[in-house]
């Protein structure tokens, strides 16, 4: 009996090594996978809270009021605003924020427009949008907006010049409301906020280029031709003025007039009377357009001691 089971555990232990050696084979046969690159490190949120104090921000951890403002781009899906540094930057409202795996940069443009205007780096890949029209490529970055008039126009050399400075950790910069915001990549640095600030307002100050999204009508001091196709203007309603209530007696007024009679006096001819005049009868004509000259000598060779 126990030389049964010595030949059973004999034979247990050759097939288990039988089984390893066959495993073993077949593992240096495939190949290996390569392993997955490690995603780049976000900066945390200390740094952010350290960059807000350095510049004057105030610091919040989250704000889920601020990612309703905007409905693209990163704020697509969404996620709300941590991490928010807020303050401003050359004039302008600042908000840096991380919107899901995405850093944002906005600033307010001082006015609401009803277009919207896309730039995106000609390697990024985003979700398009029905309403967009793509229009021309601009130093690495394709415009899209949802007017192709306004967006053209909207190009100048003050967007230009601000497409060239912005860093390239920005991936899209984009127009919405009353904003601009520009989108950065998941490792970008508090050096790459810094370099984003001073392009981003240039953007800003040429978005009020954008059509508006009230068109306010002028008032003009004189009348001109109204728009063909167009209602008038209604005229603005006028209150009645008030009925000024005047009493029926006349008022007497203080006066320094007097009246009085001195009696009748006759008639007679002006200068006809025998009073006689305060000046005198003399009459002298005095010309005094011209000046009495003396004849004599002239007084330059007069010796003078």
């Amino acid at each position: 009996m126990v030389i049964l089971l010595f030949v059973l555990a004999l034979a247990a232990l050759l097939a288990a090594v039988a089984l390893f050696a066959s495993d073993a084979r077949e593992r240096s046969t495939q190949p290996e996978k390569p392993a997955k690159p490690a995603k780049p490190s976000k900066p945390s949120k200390r740094a952010r809270r350290a960059w807000a104090r350095e510049h004057g921000y105030t610091f919040a951890s989250s704000d889920d009021m601020l990612a309703s403002e905007w409905s693209r781009g990163a704020a697509a899906g969404g996620v709300s605003a941590r991490n928010v540094a807020t303050g401003s930057a050359y004039g302008h409202d600042a908000h840096v924020a991380d919107l899901g795996e995405a850093t944002v940069i906005a600033m307010g443009t001082g006015a609401e427009t009803s277009a919207v205007v896309d730039f995106r780096r000609t390697d990024f890949v985003a979700e398009g949008s029905d309403d967009l029209v793509e229009l021309d490529t601009h130093h690495g970055f394709t415009c899209f907006a949802t007017q192709a008039g306004a967006g053209r126009r909207f190009v100048d050399r003050r967007v230009l010049t601000a497409l060239e400075q912005l860093p390239a950790a920005v991936q899209a910069v984009w127009f919405e409301g009353a904003w601009a915001i520009a989108q950065l990549g998941r490792d970008a640095t508090p050096q790459d906020w810094d370099a984003t600030l001073a392009p981003l307002a240039l953007l800003a100050d040429a978005a009020r280029t954008l059509p508006p999204i009230d068109d306010a009508p002028l008032s003009l001091p004189f009348p001109t031709r109204g728009i063909p196709g167009q209602a008038p203007a209604a005229e603005p309603e006028v209150d009645d003025e008030p009925v000024t209530q005047r009493p029926e007696d006349p008022v007497e007024l203080p006066t320094r007039t007097t009246g009085g009679e001195r009696g009748e006096v006759a008639d007679h001819t002006i200068g006809g009377d025998d009073v006689e005049a305060i000046a005198g009868d003399e009459r002298r004509v005095v010309d005094l357009t011209r000046v009495r000259r003396m004849q004599g000598p002239s007084s330059i060779f007069d010796d003078k001691e």
